[in-house]
């Protein structure tokens, strides 16, 4: 039988990354804290880092070791953006209108792990599999 401790100790062997897009959402900042001080789960936090950093302390969050990526920074934008278009080229799709899409942190967490090495999004605190 397969249970929830065996999952941690999987996970502990092979820690998996979680992207957050809601990341100055203080349930979102709870759960980050708790995965840190687990160790299992690795959480990216998508939004401003300063609003987030100071939701966090707001709340009394520890999240020290998260990755927080603000979508109005990424370094490979440009390259989401390209993506994007190219997905949704039959919908008519055009960088002038993918941009303040992707800027939403939801659409950009969904793109983020569709190019990315990262396995699975909370949007809306529901999981999506990539």
């Amino acid at each position: 039988m397969y249970g929830f401790g065996d999952m941690i100790q999987k996970l502990k062997k092979d820690p998996k990354t979680l992207v957050f897009p809601e990341g100055s959402d203080p349930r979102i900042l709870e759960a980050a804290s708790r995965l840190l001080a687990g160790n299992f789960i690795k959480p990216i936090l998508l939004g401003n880092v300063d609003e987030i950093n100071k939701a966090a302390e707001d709340a009394g969050y520890n999240i020290k070791g998260a990755e927080i990526i603000d979508p109005e920074n990424y370094d490979k934008f440009d390259e989401m953006v390209a993506e994007f278009c190219e997905l949704r080229k039959s919908k008519g799709m055009t960088p002038e209108k993918a941009i303040p899409i992707l800027k939403q942190t939801n659409y950009f967490g969904t793109m983020l792990v569709k190019m990315g090495p990262w396995r699975l999004s909370s949007w809306r605190c529901n999981l999506l599999y990539s």
